[in-house]
């Protein structure tokens, strides 16, 4: 495991949202505390400083004290993300082999809709203009056919020094197989422009399919300096203010990696924030017999839906962001626009919209009172008696019903020609089907039946709609958190190190060369072990991953198979490999082709370093009588009638109460609607299992 100074000391994981920076605090005992703070988009180390000062406050130490006694932090952070989307990362250039300048921009040449006579591709994040070529090439054995001429690369450096180009991407034609003229190109340009961000694709991804490569080695560049910065400052602020603890960051493929990494592998930041919320999902199934998890995470801004499969998260290495492709494995996250703070609104047809634009923290929903005029999935909840407008955000402000009233009233009800009530409830039921249909779109759009998994609930949001959506999925199993309403922030405890290495190694099975493979593995393997223990991962706590990308000749994608590996691949191995190809093949298209020519284009390695997770103390049993904790009535709206409902302080009830449906159960960051006909029980950790009553 890890080194710290103090193995069970205080840990903290921090996400950071479009609407709230969300802490979760954990002690040496099991204890464990929330916080939430406005996100601050100006700075948002701001709003996260701000978060840690609220947590010391709440323990009567001040802020240098508390951080004196945390020994790791685990980070969240949707910098990189929001870097692309909003298009405001760095100037950025790119040099690529001569011949193949519009590579990059021309994408796959494929229109992504072609139904579409207006549609157009993102705008580029290299212009034409910062697209410099140079005469170099190496061949598909991997042979130097063109030396590299130093002078065109001298020559583009002088190019982006004009143009005030603050990163550079270096990705040349088949530099995967031989990075000799990239790294060469590196020196040079870190001769002529000292200070410049340089990536280099042998160092991102050096595997086939140029456009990919080129497109991920450009956002890693594009986004590298912004994220630079913000880990350094942190960094910073937390130094001066005692902490000398460990700090990672959470990576898109669910695992975790050191500032220092992150700094110069910004790409592998680019979902961060949503990346912990699976394997977080996963540990709280687990606690119920199950492996196979939807889990779902309602924020201010978005929703973000995972599926988990027999224990391992769904990865992708064919995901985009903002419409810019990125080849490393990610986690599989869908997201939609319907979160809290997503705007509602009536379109051209007059048809009841929901997102995906948002109020986001500033103004935010029309019921903060802070000048929001447009209504959104907050002011609905709020208007069906879901949200107690004194109990919000652990009572950070007071929820202003009237203002909500007015915005639904102006912006929904009277161009709709609707009573509040009906616009309200119509709000409502748009929100639930477009989570509904996200769901689907990771289960049932996939081979997945959601009626055989469990659904993980998060969000400060998520729980109000949750039990509705698994209604109209079939699902018999709700999981709500405790901590739902920082549930990534939870997921950042509850990760390890991961590093993931791959390497195109293109040959048929029947004719490829063992001795070779098991070279490519052991350099991967090697490479690994010195980046876990860079970040102080001890051998003991490293495992690693071995698998292969095989396809049938003639087809073009690939699936990733595991293998066995030590020092040297034996042919049984490669023979069993094979095997469980076919049987995965079946499994994802219906049909495999035993026999039939068969090969490797990948070869893959996956890093993990285990790292200490924390623990959560479990609760003495106090029955299934969940008086105590009843804390009133309030009107609230179920099947389209008000009607008083009983409401209940989630942080009063405890292990094995159960309480039945139609009910509000509050916590100052969440609230939990429970429908008629279902049922919510306590678990030993606090969280709410909801099944149906029958």
């Amino acid at each position: 495991m890890m080194n710290t100074k103090n193995k069970t000391g205080r840990r903290v994981g921090i996400d950071i949202g479009g609407t709230f920076t969300d802490l979760f605090v954990t002690e040496a005992d099991g204890a464990a505390s929330i916080y939430k703070s406005p996100t601050t988009p100006h700075d948002p180390s701001e709003g996260l400083l701000n978060g840690l000062t609220k947590a010391a406050d709440a323990v009567g130490e001040s802020l240098e004290e508390f951080l004196g006694g945390v020994t790791t932090i685990v980070h969240g952070t949707t910098i990189a993300t929001n870097a692309v989307l909003t298009r405001q990362g760095a100037k950025t250039g790119f040099i690529t082999t001569r011949g193949f300048r519009d590579l990059l921009n021309m994408r796959r040449g494929i229109r992504d809709r072609q139904n579409d006579s207006k549609y157009a591709p993102p705008v580029p994040l290299v212009p034409r203009d910062l697209i410099a070529t140079v005469r170099e090439r190496i061949d598909v054995s991997g042979n130097e056919l063109i030396p590299l001429h130093e002078a065109d690369v001298r020559e583009a450096a002088q190019l982006f020094k004009e143009q005030g180009v603050e990163a550079v991407a270096v990705s040349y034609l088949w530099s995967f197989l031989d990075p000799a003229h990239e790294q060469r190109t590196a020196q040079i340009l870190r001769e002529e422009l000292p200070g410049t961000f340089i990536t280099l694709s042998s160092d991102v991804l050096p595997q086939i399919r140029a456009y990919e490569r080129h497109s991920t080695t450009v956002l890693n560049a594009f986004v590298g300096p912004k994220l630079q910065n913000y880990l350094a400052n942190i960094k910073r602020q937390l130094a001066d203010r005692g902490f000398d603890g460990t700090l990672l960051i959470v990576q898109s493929n669910g695992g975790v990696m050191s500032p220092e990494i992150a700094s110069e592998m910004a790409v592998n930041a680019l979902m961060s924030g949503p990346a912990a919320a699976p394997e977080a999902a996963l540990q709280y199934a687990r606690r119920h017999g199950s492996e196979d998890v939807i889990t779902v995470d309602m924020g201010g801004t978005s929703f973000d839906v995972a599926l988990v499969r027999g224990g391992d998260p769904l990865l992708t290495s064919d995901s985009e962001i903002g419409g810019y492709r990125v080849a490393l494995p990610m986690l599989d996250i869908h997201t939609v626009g319907a979160g809290g703070g997503s705007l509602v609104w009536v379109d051209s047809g007059g048809i009841l919209r929901v997102g995906p634009q948002s109020a986001t923290a500033t103004p935010g929903p029309a019921c903060y009172g802070r000048g929001g005029e447009n209504p959104t999935t907050t002011d609905a909840d709020l208007l069906m008696g879901y949200l107690n407008p004194d109990l919000f955000g652990d009572g950070a402000f007071t929820l202003d019903v009237d203002a909500a009233r007015r915005a639904v009233q102006e912006k929904v009800a009277t161009p709709l020609g609707l009573s509040v009530p009906e616009a309200v409830e119509g709000i409502y039921r748009v929100v639930n089907a477009a989570m509904a249909e996200a769901v689907n779109a990771v289960s049932v759009k996939r081979g997945f039946d959601p009626r055989e998994f469990t659904l993980v609930v998060a969000g400060g949001a998520g729980p109000i709609h949750a039990v509705p959506i698994a209604q109209e999925l079939g699902i018999s199993r709700i999981i709500v958190p405790r901590e739902s309403s920082v549930f990534c922030a939870v997921g950042t405890l509850l990760t390890d190190l991961k590093h993931m290495y791959a390497r195109t190694f293109v040959a048929e099975v029947d004719a490829v060369d063992l001795g070779k493979v098991s070279e490519v593995y052991r350099e991967m393997r090697d490479e690994a072990v010195v980046a876990l223990r860079s970040e102080n991962v001890e051998p003991e706590a490293i495992e690693l991953v071995f698998t292969a990308d095989l396809r049938y000749v003639g087809q073009f994608e690939e699936i990733e198979i595991p293998l066995a590996f030590e020092q040297e691949l034996s042919p049984t191995t490669l023979k069993q490999l094979v095997s469980d190809f076919e049987e995965k093949h079946e499994a994802l298209n219906g049909y495999s082709m035993p026999g039939e020519g068969t090969e490797i284009i990948n070869l893959r390695v996956t890093a993990l370093g285990r790292t200490m997770k924390a623990a959560l103390a479990e609760e003495e049993s106090a029955g299934a009588d969940p008086a105590a904790a009843h804390k009133g009535t309030r009107e609230a709206v179920f099947s389209g009638t008000a009607r008083m409902t009983d409401i209940y302080d989630g942080l009063a009830l405890r292990r094995d109460n159960r309480v039945v449906g139609p009910a509000i159960i509050e916590q100052p960051t969440t609230t939990v609607v429970l429908i008629e006909g279902y049922t919510l029980t306590v678990d030993a950790q606090g969280s709410y299992v909801i099944e149906p009553a029958n």
